[in-house]
């Protein structure tokens, strides 16, 4: 008979029961020392210099860094500060700059505002756009905008190109090269390797896994992304043409004949933007200093008379937001910005429960009076998709007018879930349609084989162990992995003929994967209106007949510190980052989507994906 007594645990196993619970101790106790210097920074700089102060007749300085996103990203500040979590880039919310931007318009304090764009990583036409509307504005009150860089890429100089005026270092250049969309196919190397894809697509152009299935680019794909390309390439030149009043094919001339211009110029890259007009002057960086304090001065030790967007907005920004309008209805916003995931997701993903929580906090809302989806996703699970677009039919159930509006892409899994809403609004250059569905299945029964490993065993039905990759994919799981694909897809059209009063039969037209620019879009169908999100917010509060209405950002709660750095225009990375700076402590590998599936990234529970790759929007 056994003892009831509780077994004593062997000393090894005591050691490492203790090893760990110290180690949990000792995070927790790290965690908590990183929050207190946190904190005692801040109430230090509160209480120390106040909040940043804004001089008379200063220059605003627009300098985004790294990529301009709908949604920062979150990132853990300890993973970070102990360098164990993944080193992403630097990020900059897009409403950041509109907001600072909008401000400036109509504070007199500010004189003029310069474009910094050497620290941009990445923007994107529609981005861009959106900013480019605010400085325009900001233009009409007679005030100037100038662009400075050591030298510009393309997203710099669209950037750029809607200042009065561009100074560039004379040993710089513009790069203008066009888009392009080249990549590695790897179908020879995986048949060296015996590895077996199969792939399972819905839609023509659904090409995806084409990089791991072919040699080459098919037919298709090139029509497609090729037409694409072009639509958007056409949209950049017109607006750096229109913008500079250069003529309607200069850019295009610059970009095909770059080697022969810069043969004319001696290889002097500063010279020849120069003389195609892309620039107005070639300045160092001593010099940009002087002219820029010829118009706004110096401050108290003899610098540009300036303060930072980040400064500005922490200086205009109430530290936390009042209840003065309390009383006026709200349209609310939500961003559903990166890929779609099942389940829980940080900022930075779109996590199909996350999102539709969100929804559902704002169809419970009696002051939210109408709701904006802002979308900026190339897709990815099917099911996440499904239950987000779910929740918004309970929101719709309510009464309460959803409209969508589309960043830079709202593609696949992106528009599976704008289709329900009252209106679409998407921009010119925004990426949009890919409707259709893909699934994966890769099996390494050959690649195994090669290497002398063989895989047998006994299973009680003919479907267990079907999905093993180390077996070959049987004829009966091949049958179900199609069955459920022309499925998916097949309610994916039901869907958005439901969403936009089409027949299924257009919609199967507009369908097979293809990918169309936002004007494409609502010249077919598939898109009500062109505008960005502020004419979205209009005509959310149209349809919910307002007069009056506050704007209302329906976020994941954030803790209390984190929503006080982010009203200081601060992020725990980047105050870290400044004592780190402080303290002189001196790319995580990213997958690609249809990698992402096959690492297990997406776990859609039907192994179905509406999500587009090609989506990467210029």
């Amino acid at each position: 008979m056994e003892s009831s007594e509780p077994k004593r645990r062997g000393p090894l196993r005591r050691f490492f029961a203790a090893l760990w619970a110290f180690i949990g101790w000792l995070r927790v106790s790290l965690a908590n020392l990183v929050f207190a210097l946190l904190l005692v920074g801040v109430v230090v700089m509160l209480s120390s210099d106040g909040l940043p102060r804004v001089p008379e007749g200063a220059a605003l300085v627009i300098d985004p860094s790294g990529a301009v996103v709908e949604q920062l990203s979150f990132v853990d500040p300890l993973a970070n500060l102990l360098g164990a979590g993944e080193q992403a880039e630097r990020e900059t919310l897009l409403r950041d700059l509109i907001e600072a931007v909008r401000h400036a318009k109509d504070d007199r304090r500010i004189a003029m505002i310069v474009l910094a764009t050497d620290a941009l990583a990445g923007a994107g036409i529609a981005k861009i756009g959106d900013v480019a509307a605010e400085l325009e504005a900001f233009r009409a009150s007679g005030r100037k905008v100038v662009a400075v860089g050591d030298a510009f890429t393309q997203d710099q100089y669209l950037l750029a190109a809607q200042a009065d005026e561009i100074w560039m270092h004379p040993l710089g250049a513009v790069e203008l090269a066009g888009y392009a969309s080249y990549r590695n196919y790897y179908a020879g190397a995986l048949e060296k390797l015996r590895v077996d894809l199969h792939v399972f697509r819905a839609g023509t152009f659904k090409s995806a896994f084409e990089f791991l299935e072919r040699g080459d680019m098919s037919e298709a794909d090139r029509l497609a992304t090729g037409e694409l390309l072009r639509e958007v390439w056409s949209a950049f030149t017109n607006r750096v043409t229109s913008r500079r009043k250069l003529p309607p094919e200069a850019v295009d001339h610059y970009a095909n004949g770059i080697d022969d211009i810069l043969e004319r110029h001696g290889g002097d890259t500063g010279a020849a933007a120069l003389e195609y007009g892309l620039v107005d002057a070639l300045k160092g960086r001593a010099a940009i200093d002087e002219a820029l304090k010829q118009i706004v001065g110096e401050d108290d030790e003899g610098n540009v008379k300036a303060v930072g967007f980040r400064d500005y907005l922490a200086a205009v920004r109430p530290p936390f937001d009042l209840a003065q309008d309390g009383d006026r209805p709200a349209v609310g916003v939500i961003v559903a910005s990166g890929m779609i995931l099942d389940g829980e997701q940080p900022a930075g993903n779109v996590g199909g429960d996350t999102l539709a929580r969100l929804i559902d906090q704002a169809a419970d809302d009696e002051d939210v009076a109408a709701l904006v989806l802002r979308i900026d996703s190339p897709g990815g699970s099917a099911f996440a998709s499904e239950i987000i677009r779910e929740a918004l039919l309970g929101f719709r159930a309510t009464g309460k007018p959803l409209v969508v509006s589309m960043g830079s892409v709202a593609a696949s899994g992106g528009y599976w879930i704008a289709a329900p809403a009252d209106e679409i609004w998407a921009g010119a250059t925004t990426i949009t349609g890919s409707i259709g569905v893909l699934s994966a299945f890769p099996s390494f029964a050959r690649s195994l084989g090669e290497l002398g490993i063989r895989n047998d065993g006994v299973a009680t039905t003919r479907s267990a162990g079907g999905l093993d990759p180390a077996r070959e994919l049987s004829p009966q799981m091949r049958k179900v992995m199609e069955l459920a694909n022309t499925r998916t897809y097949r309610r994916f059209l039901e869907i958005v003929a439901e969403g936009r009063g089409l027949p299924v039969e257009r919609v199967a037209e507009l369908a097979e994967g293809r990918v169309w620019t936002g004007a494409q879009a609502a010249a077919n169908g598939l898109v009500d209106h062109l505008g960005n999100l502020d004419d979205a917010v209009a005509a959310a509060a149209r349809l919910a007949t307002l007069d009056t209405w506050r704007l209302r950002w329906i976020e994941e709660p954030q803790p209390f510190a984190a929503q006080l750095l982010a009203r200081l225009s601060l992020t725990p990375r980047s105050l870290l980052a400044e004592f780190a700076a402080a303290a002189g402590i001196g790319d995580a590998f990213a997958l690609d989507e249809p990698a992402r599936i096959l690492a297990g990234a997406l776990r859609d529970p039907g192994a179905q994906y509406a999500l587009c790759s090609a989506c990467v929007a210029p």
